[in-house]
């Protein structure tokens, strides 16, 4: 940030150099590497760019990391066939919803070429998790 002119401190720091009646400043709880006014702090927490964002409903957290460590047991890979009717259903549902995903996010225009390239490969070579 710059000094604004008549200043000493730029507006990051400027709460060190104001007086105790003035507004103070205090480091954002969600990432302490940027401040904000205490009085708006609730209106700031709703549009910080490090809050947590929501996920999309066939997120799975670490689904490629691998196991944790060699005494875990991977998951038991389970043919669709064994499925009950209830299961199938499910599945089905969860692959509708993540193919409208995959299919508005092609089409959306603010990912542009190279994205939208990106995902093309993604679903042609078999990478995808949806």
């Amino acid at each position: 940030m710059v000094v604004a002119a008549g200043k000493r401190f730029c507006g990051e720091h400027a709460g060190a150099a104001e007086e105790e009646d003035a507004r103070k400043r205090i480091l954002c709880p969600l990432d302490p590497k940027h401040t904000v006014y205490e009085d708006q702090l609730a209106k700031h927490l709703k549009k910080c760019n490090s809050r947590e964002k929501p996920k999309p409903d066939f997120y799975i957290q670490d689904i490629n990391a691998g196991l944790r460590d060699e005494t875990e047991i991977p998951e038991q890979l389970v043919p669709i066939s064994s499925l009950s009717e209830e299961q199938l259903e499910k599945l089905i549902k969860k692959l509708r919803k993540a193919s409208e995903a995959l299919h508005d996010a092609l089409n959306d225009p603010k990912n542009g070429d190279s994205a939208t390239k990106h995902l093309k490969q993604q679903v042609c070579l078999g990478y995808s998790n949806y």
